[in-house]
């Protein structure tokens, strides 16, 4: 990945962030899946972007479907929201997953968010050591630390990749999986996105962009991730 690329994809990052920060203040009780996927799309064509993929919204045990599709079902208190959504500008993508809250979460929910969280941590750390010692890692390391923190805590194993690579098509080159046979180098750009999926209760997924620089991992999404109460 060229800078000129990597600044392209930073730049769609940053409508991400403008588009997570305006779904947050229009997000409503009652409304439907489909209405706040909706709301996402126009956000993202007012601002001259396009979709790099139809976006994810999910409420309550919806949340526990990776892939859901938007549904009429409506928003109620004390629900999860998952959004998962990506802009395609200048001819390359974001991609990016939050989760917020609609009402103070439970403590079962705050312990699987804090290990979500904490899982993407380890990702993210051991991209500072290892790879700032060695210059190279394999995606498989990195993938693997993140999905053992969270089998370490009681839960069952990621159901996916911890990432995949990214640029002119939201998924690109290579994925973050036990099996990938990668090795991460400078200049890559690629999501980590650990989750947790509870059937009939709800699912938690944190996702961001970084590219790998001789310095370490550099987020390109700044989107917060402390819990958010609408």
């Amino acid at each position: 990945m060229t800078t000129t690329n990597t600044s392209k994809i930073e730049k769609a990052c940053r409508l991400g962030d403008k588009t997570f920060e305006y779904i947050l203040k229009n997000i409503k009780i009652g409304e439907t899946e489909k209405q706040i996927a909706y709301k996402i799309r126009k956000f993202i064509r007012k601002n001259n972007g396009r979709i790099s993929f139809r976006p994810i919204v999910a409420f309550g045990k919806n949340s526990a479907n990776i892939h859901n599709i938007p549904t009429d079902n409506k928003l109620k208190k004390n629900q999860i929201i998952l959004l998962d959504f990506g802009i395609k500008l200048n001819g390359y993508c974001s991609d990016m997953t939050r989760v917020v809250f609609s009402g103070k979460p439970t403590t079962k929910q705050k312990r699987i968010y804090q290990t979500v969280l904490k899982a993407q941590g380890k990702s993210l750390e051991i991209l500072n050591t290892k790879y700032l010692m060695h210059k190279n890692i394999s995606a498989r390391e990195v993938d693997k630390v993140a999905r053992d923190y969270i089998v370490s805590k009681g839960y069952k194993t990621i159901p996916h990749g911890v990432g995949h690579g990214i640029g002119k098509k939201v998924h690109e080159g290579f994925h973050i999986s036990p099996k990938s046979k990668k090795i991460l180098r400078s200049g890559m750009v690629f999501s980590i996105e650990p989750g947790i999926y509870i059937p009939d209760f709800g699912g938690i997924r944190i996702e961001d962009l970084i590219v790998l620089t001789k310095n370490g991992p550099k987020l390109l999404t700044h989107s917060p991730k402390h819990i958010i109460v609408i």
